[in-house]
């Protein structure tokens, strides 16, 4: 086993989990998201902001779901809409 420590500041997991009868985020707009997010997070924050696909969070009954680490916060409730909120948010933790 190797160990590298992380170069980046801050990472964010977004749920793209997709289920075939059942409410999943990936319904919900989350690869959308989580293309945007990842596209800005390299322009403008590379080595700072990373970005992630997730599987499942557990929480897609409410709506998209995002883990953000080292704060240890999940967000709820997301939706596509809350991009500008989203880097905003990101830029404050910097």
């Amino acid at each position: 086993m190797k160990t590298e420590k992380l170069k980046t500041e801050i990472q964010i997991f977004i749920c793209n989990h997709k289920r075939d009868h059942d409410e999943c985020c990936a319904d919900k707009g989350a690869k959308e998201l989580t293309d945007k997010l990842k596209k800005w997070a390299k322009e403008e924050h590379k080595g700072e902001i990373k970005v992630y696909r997730s599987g499942c969070l557990g929480k897609c009954s409410e709506g998209i779901a995002i883990a953000c680490y080292p704060e240890k916060k999940l967000l709820l409730e997301v939706e596509p809409e809350d991009y500008k909120e989203i880097k905003q948010g990101l830029k404050e933790a910097l």
